[in-house]
């Protein structure tokens, strides 16, 4: 893992420690409802498997509560509880158990996650005199899993001819219980009369992987004439990389 990462999360826990005292007595100064769409991608760790894998991004929802408590005038405990959409596509060039002249497999997986997720983040608020204010947010986010599933389309080409194969699996035992992320954005506070509208923009970066396992049954080869003697198998091991753009209505 990156060490820059790990010195920030490092240098937040620290102050959220140091502030947990004062933030337990207060009740949140603002909450506020969230909804906002996710740009996921998932990035491959080096595995030594003979794999090509070319990655694709799949859109997702994020939708829930925000809470701020107030630590001074420009910088606020940020906590969220969100429903939120991970997950991505790719498609790979998979390595064959025999040699057929003129036999190909290529596999696009469409990863649908889904997460309770919970950012405990850190918001700086810019201090200037206008109802728009700059907004700075940094932190840790731990996700804990709902549902994966698998959407497989497995293009079978041989001498010519493409036969396609799709299928779907749940995958959700394949994901970690929960699964820390790396935050960091910023966009704007709008004030609107007694209420505030807060829009931001965020990147979030896993620090843990998921270990993914797909398999290609040697039935269904055999079924349709390819002397396939195993199950094809591989497994990659998968980053959550999210964007996400969204809107809170403070109330």
């Amino acid at each position: 893992m990156n060490k820059k990462p790990i010195a920030i999360f490092t240098a937040i826990l620290i102050i959220l420690f140091l502030t947990a005292g004062h933030l337990a007595a207060l009740a949140p100064n603002t909450v506020g409802f969230k909804m906002g769409y996710t740009h996921n991608q998932l990035r491959g760790k080096e595995t030594g498997a003979d794999l090509t894998i070319k990655k694709i991004a799949t859109n997702g929802l994020a939708i829930g509560l925000v809470a701020n408590f107030n630590i001074n005038s420009w910088l606020y405990f940020q906590p969220e509880f969100l429903y939120f959409q991970k997950g991505g596509k790719y498609d790979v060039q998979v390595p064959l158990p025999v040699s057929i002249p003129g036999f190909q497999v290529n596999v696009i997986d469409t990863r649908s996650l889904e997460y309770l997720e919970i950012p405990l983040l850190l918001k700086v608020s810019l201090p200037v005199k206008f109802p728009v204010q700059p907004t700075f947010l940094t932190g840790i986010s731990f996700g804990l899993k709902l549902r994966g599933n698998l959407e497989n389309q497995v293009n079978i080409s041989i001498s010519g001819y493409n036969i396609p194969y799709i299928r779907t699996e749940d995958v959700t035992s394949q994901l970690k219980s929960i699964e820390p992320s790396y935050v960091i954005g910023g966009g704007f506070d709008i004030k609107l009369g007694r209420t505030r509208v807060a829009i931001d923009q965020r990147f979030s970066f896993g620090l843990t992987t998921n270990d993914y396992e797909t398999v290609i049954p040697a039935s269904y080869f055999q079924a349709i004439g390819i002397p396939v003697s195993q199950d094809i198998t591989y497994r990659i091991q998968m980053y959550n990389y999210v964007f996400q753009l969204a809107v809170t209505f403070f109330f």
